[in-house]
Parts: structure tokens; C-alpha cells; sequence
């Protein structure tokens, strides 16, 4: 079972999301983090065993959005990025934010909010 870390400062998302993880039984362990700067604190301190193996990383955050997440998140150990897939989360459907998710070497994929069962199950096996 993999471990899910939620980057989104809107609760009503991560708690939707997380209830819609644990009923899909995808994830044993699920972390919230309510902006970039939280994650990258974590990771930066944390253990190996700690890592979560799937980030579902929202764009629109106060102090330290997606992309500024990301800009941090190049300075990080090369073990940490190879082990992390980072799926990027909106409610935008802005093709610029599209692109530049499509063309970030560490993005896995674009997702748009709300994320439907089908498409969590697939990002999460």
C-alpha cells in the first residue's frame, strides 16, 4: 500500500479526498499538508521510511504554490525525487498551467479537482 501526501489548502478537498483514499482502500498512510513550504519542511527533516510514495500537489496556495513547491523541491536529494511521483491538482483549466505541468520533468500527470474514484485509482496503482 502506498503512502499519499495532499498538498491543498482548501479542507474541504483534502478531506473529501482522503475519506474517497481510505474507502478505495488505496493508500495506508495519507499526510495533509496545507501549502509548498509544509511539504518541503517535511521532506527536508524526515526519514526515508517516512516518504510518501504519491504527491497530489494542488497549484493554487497562499504563501508557497505548486510551482514555488517545485522550484524548492529541484534543491532536494536526487533519492527523495526518484522515489516521489507528483501529480499536479487544479480547478483551473488554464492551458498555460496545463503546459508547463505537461513539460515539468517531475509531474507525472495534470489532474483536474475534483478527482474522480477512477482516475485516484489509476494515479494511486
Amino acid at each position: 500500500m502506498k503512502k499519499i501526501a495532499i498538498v491543498d489548502d482548501d479542507s474541504i478537498f483534502q478531506f473529501t479526498t482522503k475519506v474517497k483514499i481510505e474507502k478505495l482502500q488505496l493508500a495506508k498512510d495519507i499526510s495533509i499538508f496545507n501549502d509548498g513550504e509544509e511539504i518541503f519542511d517535511f521532506l527536508k527533516s524526515c526519514s526515508q521510511e517516512e516518504w510518501p510514495d504519491i504527491l497530489l500537489l494542488d497549484i493554487n496556495m497562499p504563501l508557497v504554490d505548486g510551482w514555488d513547491f517545485l522550484e524548492l523541491y529541484e534543491g532536494l536529494d536526487k533519492a527523495i525525487k526518484d522515489h516521489i511521483k507528483i501529480f499536479m491538482l487544479s480547478s483551473s483549466i488554464n492551458p498555460v498551467d496545463l503546459e508547463k505541468a505537461e513539460e515539468h520533468p517531475h509531474i507525472q500527470r495534470y489532474v483536474t479537482k475534483p478527482i474522480k474514484d477512477d482516475i485516484l485509482k489509476e494515479i494511486i496503482a
